[in-house]
């Protein structure tokens, strides 16, 4: 596309400016975005600028709000509050599109591009030398993941395309309907699952959650994983393997911590369910350990770190079920 020399220069004059204004946003941005949080920026290309001018809708050629442009994603709708904060605080505050929180320009019935937009500036710091871009209005995205999958993955329907395609335009807002109702479906996840709906249990989950329980009875917070759901689970695999009910490792575990007071501190809470298993349930734990895959699916491992005290008489050879570590 042929630029006029005019637009040209105007472009030169401000783009060492705002290369400069790029770096230290993505420094000041590096420095507080949370590490599962994305980030990206960008400086305008001549043409994008030629053609943002020649909308009209912008009276001063050198002061254009997203000359540079900035996007931070974050997991999902409760977390922009956060990083809406987190941007004001680092930088300048001048301006928010939408006006406020509960506030769009969209018709119920329409789902054009409304996410949040921020207009900030780098504040002067008396105790830095000024750089020049100190004032200079910027524009900062905040995106969830879902909004920001689907900004990429229908760009080239609705924007910067050689064409118009109402049908391909269609499917893209359509699109943006069904993820912003998946968005609202994860924020308000803890009130729907209470439903009539979807109030609702199946086995493994009745099961898991009788685990989860266990655990936190036998055990203190700090001594279990954050993550006690795969502790649960890697409990009960252990359990069905060795077809033993919740209600017999919890006599096992209850009589385990009032033999010595508490349950063993250099051990992991699983690894303290197979130390005692091998006492309380030797047989079926040496028959399991000792068995013989055959030419079926080959059983379930049992981790038996180098600290689980084993019963003498168990020969470790014979272990054909067994990681040991250490």
């Amino acid at each position: 596309m042929k630029i006029p020399a005019s637009v040209r220069n105007a472009f030169d004059d401000q783009k060492a400016k705002y290369d400069r204004l790029k770096t230290q946003v993505d420094t000041t941005v590096a420095g507080f975005k949370r590490a599962r949080w994305h980030y990206e920026s960008r400086v305008k290309a001549l043409q994008s600028y030629a053609l943002k001018l020649e909308s009209g809708r912008f009276r001063d050629p050198q002061a254009l709000e997203d000359f540079f442009a900035c996007t931070l994603v974050v997991a999902n709708l409760a977390e922009i509050e956060e990083a809406e904060q987190f941007v004001r605080q680092a930088f300048q505050f001048q301006e928010r599109r939408p006006s406020a929180p509960g506030y769009t320009h969209k018709r119920p019935d329409q789902f054009p591009f409304d996410d949040l937009r921020l207009y900030v500036a780098v504040p002067v710091d008396p105790a830095v030398p000024a750089k020049g871009i100190e004032g200079v209005r910027f524009e900062f995205q905040l995106k969830t993941f879902l909004q920001h999958a689907w900004s990429i993955a229908t760009h080239d329907l609705v924007y910067k395309t050689d064409d118009v395609n109402w049908s391909k335009e269609r499917i893209a807002y359509q699109t943006k309907a069904m993820l912003e109702h998946a968005e609202v479906s994860i924020q308000e996840a803890e009130k729907l699952a209470g439903s009539g709906a979807l109030a609702k249990e199946d086995r493994q989950t009745k099961s898991l959650k009788r685990a989860i329980g266990l655990l936190r009875e036998q055990w203190a917070s700090d001594q279990l994983p954050a993550d006690v759901r795969r502790l649960a689970e890697n409990l009960l695999a252990l359990t069905t393997s060795l077809k033993l009910d919740l209600d017999r490792v919890k006599a096992i575990l209850d009589a385990g911590k009032a033999a010595s007071g508490a349950h063993p501190t250099n051990l992991s809470p699983y690894a303290t369910v197979v130390q005692y298993l091998l006492s309380a349930e030797q047989a079926a734990m040496v028959a399991y350990l000792e068995a013989d895959p055959g030419h079926g699916r080959q059983p379930t491992a049992i981790l038996i770190p180098a600290e689980v005290d084993v019963p003498a008489g168990i020969d470790r050879t014979k272990w054909k079920n067994a990681v040991a570590v250490g």
